[in-house]
C-alpha cells in the first residue's frame, strides 16, 4: 500500500500499528513519518527552512496528494502509472517521486499563479510515465524557440542566443550547447526545469532523474519566459541559465542556429566560474606569476572576449533534429 511506511515507530506520540491508513488524517500521519529526517521541521511550527535543498512541508504535502490520488483512484492514470513503474522494479517510495515530479511539473503554474493547470495534459503525461521510450522525434516541429542561454556568475557575461525547433529533445539540446560554448564533452550534466531533472541514464541509477531522451524543450519549457538550468561538469559546476525569449511558428526547414553570442566560453577544467576568473587575471596581469603556465595551457592565441560566430554554425549546421526535416 502506497501510503503505508514501516510501522515500527512512533511519531507525534503515535504507533504506526493502531493507525489506519484507510482515514485521510491518519493516513497523512504515516506519511509524515516517510521522512524522519524532516521530524523536527514538521513537529515544529515555527520551522522555517529547507533541509538538503529540500522545503519539508512542501514535500510532505506533495506525497499527501500522490497518497490520496492512489488510494481515492482519481485520476486513474496515476494508479496505472504507479503499477507500470513498480513492474518496472522501482521500489514504492521512488514511485511516490515519480509521480510528484509529474505533478510539481503541471501544478507549477497554478502554485505561482503563471497559468491553470491543464488537467489534460496531466493525464497524458502520467500515462506516458513508465512506458516503454517513445520515439517523441517522429514529428515535424510547427515552433521555432528562440532561447537565451549564459554562464551563471560570468563577468562580463557569456552567452549564446539561439535559434532551435520547439520539439528538440534535451539530449539534443545537451549537445547543441556544448557546441554553442565550446565544450569537450568530458563530463556530465543535467537539465533541471520546475523542480524535475533530467540526464542521460543509460549509464546507472534513475533515482530522482528522467530519462532526457524522452523529453523536448517545448515540454519542459512550454511558455515564452521559462527557465531551464542546464549543469555541465559537477566538479567545476558550470551553470547554464536558459530563458525562453520567443516562440513563432516554424517557417520552412526546422534549423539550429546561434543568433548572437558575447564572449569566449571558458576552457575545460579550470575549476569553474572563480577558476576561470583567476585564470582571466593572471593573463591581464604582465607581471602575475602565473601568466606563463597559462598562456602555455591556453596558447597565447587565446582570447576571453572574441566568439566565433561563423564556427559555432558551421558545426550547428551538421545537427538535424530527428523528425524536423
Amino acid at each position: 500500500m502506497f501510503a503505508v511506511p514501516n510501522r515500527d515507530a512512533t511519531f507525534r506520540g503515535a504507533d504506526f500499528g493502531r493507525l489506519n491508513p484507510v482515514d485521510p488524517d491518519e493516513r497523512d500521519i504515516l506519511i509524515m513519518r516517510e521522512h524522519p529526517e524532516y521530524r523536527r521541521a514538521l513537529e515544529d511550527p515555527s520551522w522555517e527552512g529547507e533541509i538538503g535543498g529540500v522545503n519539508p512541508r512542501l514535500h510532505v504535502a506533495l506525497h499527501e496528494m500522490v497518497a490520496n490520488q492512489l488510494w481515492d483512484g482519481e485520476p486513474i492514470e496515476a494508479w496505472h502509472a504507479a503499477r507500470r513503474l513498480l513492474d518496472l522494479g522501482m521500489d514504492r517510495h521512488d514511485v511516490l517521486h515519480e509521480l510528484m515530479n509529474v505533478g510539481v511539473e503541471h501544478l507549477h503554474g497554478a502554485l505561482t499563479g503563471s497559468g491553470p493547470v491543464d488537467l489534460d495534459a496531466y493525464r497524458r503525461t502520467l500515462n506516458d510515465l513508465g512506458q516503454e521510450p517513445v520515439n517523441t522525434r517522429v514529428r515535424r516541429s510547427d515552433t521555432a524557440y528562440q532561447i537565451k542561454v549564459g554562464i551563471a556568475g560570468s563577468e562580463p557575461s557569456i552567452w549564446r542566443r539561439l535559434s532551435l525547433p520547439g520539439d528538440t529533445p534535451l539530449d539534443e539540446l545537451h549537445h547543441i550547447l556544448q557546441v554553442s560554448f565550446g565544450w569537450e564533452g568530458w563530463h556530465l550534466h543535467e537539465f533541471e526545469a520546475k523542480g524535475r531533472r533530467y540526464t542521460d541514464v543509460s549509464g546507472g541509477s534513475t533515482r530522482g532523474v528522467h530519462d532526457e531522451r524522452r523529453a523536448t524543450l517545448n515540454l519542459v519549457a512550454p511558455r515564452q519566459g521559462d527557465r531551464v538550468r542546464y549543469t555541465y561538469d559537477f566538479g567545476d559546476d558550470w551553470i547554464h541559465d536558459l530563458v525562453v525569449e520567443a516562440i513563432e511558428p516554424a517557417e520552412g526547414e526546422a534549423r539550429v542556429l546561434c543568433l548572437d553570442a558575447d564572449r569566449a566560453g571558458p576552457p575545460e577544467d579550470c575549476g569553474g566560474i572563480y577558476g576561470y576568473q583567476r585564470l582571466l587575471d593572471a593573463m591581464t596581469g604582465p607581471r602575475h606569476p602565473d601568466r606563463d603556465h597559462y598562456e602555455d595551457v591556453l596558447g597565447e592565441s587565446f582570447d576571453p572576449a572574441a566568439v566565433d560566430l561563423e564556427a559555432i554554425n558551421s558545426v550547428l549546421a551538421a545537427i538535424r533534429i530527428p523528425g524536423t526535416s
